[in-house]
């Protein structure tokens, strides 16, 4: 007979594989097995008729508020950002109950119960904090429930556990951070964008990712599937429907992407300038500049993923021209589809994967794909998202996991 395993059971499997050094520690380890386990029991239970989506964040060793992203390498002289702003409460015991109820206040991927354990008390609820989006979280512990009796455990924006169905979960790679096929496919996309930028910190792929990483979250968010594709030529041409959602600047995702990279530019500028006259004033001017501009880059990526929640497609072309919704895919073009499992595409299933079992957005995505040598995001409501890519006579495809931070 098979019995369930429960999320704690399979802690030190996960922790061998992505975070060894956390087996060092046992008392850490039962801790945050008792936490799996608590909320996998949340995730089970309803909160006004709706299914509990729980996120927590704890902080080992500093208080969260001084927590700063731990992604950017910008240089000493550029100090990095704080990760989270957070909501102080008075301090109260964590049961499966008090879990539950607290899940409400919170929003998935940006606003999460800050969680401290105490020898004497357990794990106590101290308040509720907000992730600022640009940054990787810092260094802390971010568990969060994706569906009933699934979660995920991730650690400095890297996830170290995912929990489905009594097992763990195949890890997929981040194909927006690792180098890859499909942080390749974006680059080549936005050839033309910021043409001639030779910036090793800023390249053009960064902003590219982190904006194409914003309209997959945005489709997600919107709970109705969606699709998204890109098209290497600028332009439609005669063979192509017109979509019924035009804008009438297609171009303005460009436009304020380019802003946040000569933004970015600029604070670079002052950060490493030899004289300290004025320094400080220009710097916070500078730094003003970006996050205005970033918060710019981001709102707009939101309203525009919004749009996949029509009938149709999201169309884009390249260097982020937005032609418009509701795009219709009229080719009927086949190649063979694969499952890769890592960014670089090197570890592929031999096998054909089964395109009839999904609906027409798979569909229409293999097609353009295939047809246009573009590249593709399809989101099913209840399946993962996946991203398909053009290759050597063939179409693979990624599955699309967040790290719900």
């Amino acid at each position: 007979m098979a019995f369930l395993l429960y999320p704690r059971d399979h802690l030190q499997e996960a922790l061998k594989r992505r975070a060894p050094e956390w087996l060092g520690n046992p008392r850490l380890v039962q801790v945050v097995g008792e936490l799996l386990d608590l909320l996998f029991f949340a995730s089970l239970s309803t909160e006004e008729g709706s299914a509990t989506r729980v996120q927590v964040v704890v902080s080992p060793g500093k208080p969260l508020q001084d927590v700063m992203d731990s992604s950017e390498d910008l240089g000493s002289n550029v100090p990095p950002r704080r990760a989270w702003s957070v909501l102080p409460l008075k301090p109260q015991r964590l049961d499966l109950e008090a879990l539950v109820k607290l899940s409400v206040v919170t929003e998935p991927g940006r606003t999460a119960v800050v969680l401290e354990h105490e020898e004497s008390s357990g794990w106590q609820a101290v308040g509720i904090a907000r992730l600022d989006t640009s940054t990787n979280g810092g260094n802390v512990l971010f568990l969060s429930t994706t569906a009933p009796g699934a979660l995920s455990l991730v650690y400095a924006g890297t996830e170290i556990m995912r929990y489905e169905r009594g097992q763990l979960a195949k890890p997929a790679p981040d194909i927006f951070i690792s180098d890859g096929v499909v942080r390749s496919t974006i680059r080549q996309s936005l050839g033309g964008l910021l043409s001639g930028e030779t910036n090793p910190i800023l390249m053009p792929s960064r902003i590219g990712e982190h904006v194409f990483e914003k309209l997959v979250r945005g489709m997600r968010a919107t709970g109705r599937g969606g699709l998204i594709l890109v098209q290497p030529t600028p332009s439609l041409d005669s063979q192509q429907d017109i979509p019924k959602l035009v804008l009438t600047e297609p171009d303005i995702l460009a436009a304020k992407s380019r802003n946040l990279f000569e933004a970015s530019e600029r604070g670079l500028g002052v950060a490493f300038r030899d004289d300290e006259l004025g320094h400080n004033d220009e710097w916070d001017e500078a730094m003003s500049l970006r996050e205005w501009a970033q918060s710019e880059v981001d709102s707009l990526s939101d309203d525009i993923a919004r749009l996949t929640a029509m009938d149709g497609a999201l169309l884009l072309g390249p260097n982020l021209r937005v032609f418009g919704a509701g795009y219709k895919v009229r080719s009927s073009d086949t190649l063979p589809l694969h499952e890769a499992f890592d960014a670089t595409g090197q570890s592929v299933s031999p096998d054909e994967y089964p395109l009839e079992i999904h609906g027409t957005r798979h569909r229409a995505a293999a097609s353009f794909v295939a047809s246009t040598g573009g590249f593709a995001f399809v989101a099913s409501e209840d399946r993962p998202i996946k991203c398909l890519v053009k290759e050597q006579g063939r179409i693979l495809f990624w599955r699309v996991r967040f790290p719900e931070i």
